[in-house]
């Protein structure tokens, strides 16, 4: 029986037998440097065999290239003003010259041999549902080489579900969407300034996982609003400008206020959001309900706090948010006396000034419960020794 594969059946074809390679080098622990380069080589020089689709570059693709500059370009301006403030460290990668040359062999070009294939991939095939598939092979493939499945506890999963697939999962996402809207050098226009960035400036802004998932997100969200704008506007010919305006308006409006309450929720500001856990002060506010906190960070502040005054303090590692009910002096300093509202009894230990964190300003009921069910399935096993209410 003779059975003729089509060329498009044999791009699906190699794309899945290329994960399976990086599955079972996966499985087999195989985790060589040289491997990226070998893999992606080939499965770039196959592409160039076989993915030959047409793409007429227009003026707007020049357009698009120019205006992802501008946006890369402010936001790496951003990038390092929040170094400024956070601090900076130094580059995990070799930054010198010999290191320069590993990383363009080991990393860089394995990269730059992945784009070309989804370039060529996503010209030949145009519909969506091939350039879904393109972009999940290209995630799998790289989560398998990274260390996103070494986790024990369902807090280590949350750890690398927001700082390994995520990441991977939205770079990816952005490159298959730059591939089909634009040009090669619309891709590489973000592309490229990224990896130099990654291999191979010394310093490096010294941001956790929350901050550079929103800066991510910032910059793949700002791209996506003018791509799609120029996107819609010329390539589609659809030439209602003010509706393209209010849309891209509006895209902008919901980026910042996304970056605002994330910066919020992060405790930038002197105001920060807090999830009640416990009983322990109720009638007041209860479990489930927020609380709005003012840091206080100098000790003349956190003296001026009194008698009745709700706050959070730190104890043994976790958050307390309790009453003052009386103080004490000693050697000059103040030692505070706290107890929750619906506890039977005072804390065990008096509250010194350095495990003050802030002062509870007011509460919103019942919206905090998704942080009180993330914390308690991260947190299963931890014991408190708090009285909480109940």
């Amino acid at each position: 029986m003779h059975i003729n594969f089509t060329k498009k059946q044999i791009g699906y074809f190699s794309l899945l037998i290329f994960l399976c390679v990086w599955f079972f080098c996966f499985l087999l622990k195989v985790n060589l440097p040289i491997l990226d380069f070998i893999l992606y080589g080939f499965l770039c020089f196959f592409s160039i065999l076989f993915f030959q689709g047409k793409k007429l570059a227009r003026n707007y693709h020049r357009e698009l290239t120019q205006t992802i500059l501008v946006i890369v370009g402010s936001y790496f301006i951003l990038y390092y003003l929040f170094g400024v403030v956070i601090g900076f460290s130094y580059n995990t990668y070799d930054t010198g010259f010999g290191g320069i040359l590993y990383n363009s062999l080991i990393f860089i070009l394995p990269l730059l041999f992945r784009e070309e294939v989804r370039l060529k991939f996503v010209n030949f095939y145009k519909h969506k549902q091939a350039h879904i598939f393109i972009t999940v092979i290209f995630i799998l493939c790289e989560l398998f080489s990274s260390s996103f499945f070494y986790f024990q506890t369902n807090k280590e999963l949350f750890t690398q579900f927001t700082s390994v697939f995520l990441p991977i999962a939205i770079e990816n996402i952005l490159l298959t969407y730059l591939a089909f809207a634009g040009t090669r050098s619309t891709v590489y226009a973000y592309f490229l300034p990224t990896l130099i960035s990654r291999y191979y400036i010394p310093i490096v802004v010294d941001l956790d996982w929350f901050y550079s998932l929103l800066l991510q997100l910032l910059i793949s969200g700002v791209i996506y609003t003018f791509v799609q704008n120029e996107y819609l506007s010329k390539a589609k010919r659809i030439y209602i400008r003010k509706i393209d305006k209010k849309i891209s308006y509006s895209y902008s409006v919901l980026c910042c206020l996304i970056l605002f309450v994330s910066l919020f929720i992060a405790g930038v500001f002197k105001y920060q959001p807090l999830a009640i856990l416990t009983y322990s002060m109720e009638p007041i506010f209860t479990r489930g309900d927020i609380v709005v906190i003012e840091k206080l960070e100098t000790k003349s502040e956190k003296n001026k706090l009194k008698k009745g005054d709700i706050i959070q303090y730190q104890y043994n590692g976790i958050v307390v948010v309790h009453r003052i009910i009386d103080f004490y002096k000693q050697d000059g300093e103040k030692f505070f006396i706290l107890k929750g509202d619906n506890n039977n009894s005072k804390d065990v230990n008096a509250v010194s000034y350095d495990q003050i964190v802030g002062k509870v300003l007011f509460s919103v009921p019942k919206i905090g419960y998704p942080s009180v069910w993330l914390s308690e399935f991260f947190n299963s096993d931890q014991n408190v020794d708090v009285e909480v209410g109940r």
